[in-house]
């Protein structure tokens, strides 16, 4: 991603009230941070059209839909296969997220289960998908440290002029 101009510090300080106080609106924006509202709006639009700003969804927990695992599987595959071993993969449910890697494994990815029994299925078919050479898996046992970037927006604030 290639900013069309470098983030100011209006710019971090709008990106954190989104963050804290995403319902809070553009109106309410601009009077926190004493600026008009088109000033908000030009801001907002240029997140979304740089890509600093991915989506506007609401973010939900496994757990409320009955997917009480959470897991990370690192997946070995055969290099040639990487394109279409990841379309298989993304025809899973369960699995969330799929990320390239360097280090242990080709491909790192998020899943849920429902339960082991879950879990073991699940495992099953990423492991019958072309392409997959090996698995190690790790179950989350608990989440120390959500998601998180208002530390990393006003750590840049502190750096920006």
């Amino acid at each position: 991603m290639q900013l069309t101009t470098p983030l100011d510090k209006l710019d971090l300080d709008l990106l954190k009230l989104i963050v804290e106080e995403p319902k809070a609106g553009v109106r309410e924006y601009a009077r926190r941070l004493n600026v008009a509202r088109g000033t908000v709006q030009s801001r907002l639009d240029k997140f979304s059209r740089d890509g600093v700003i991915t989506s506007y969804r609401p973010q939900m927990q496994p757990t409320a839909l009955g997917y009480t695992i959470l897991a990370f599987v690192h997946l070995d595959i055969a290099q040639s296969m990487m394109d279409a071993t990841c379309q298989h993969l993304a025809t899973i449910p369960e699995v969330l997220e799929v990320n390239s890697v360097a280090g242990r494994g080709d491909l790192l990815c998020r899943v849920v289960a429902k339960d082991h029994e879950d879990f073991e299925r699940v495992l099953q078919e990423m492991i019958a998908t072309e392409g997959v050479l090996r698995t190690q898996s790790e179950l989350v046992l608990s989440r120390r440290i959500a998601p998180r970037i208002v530390p990393l927006l006003e750590k840049k604030r502190t750096e920006t002029p």
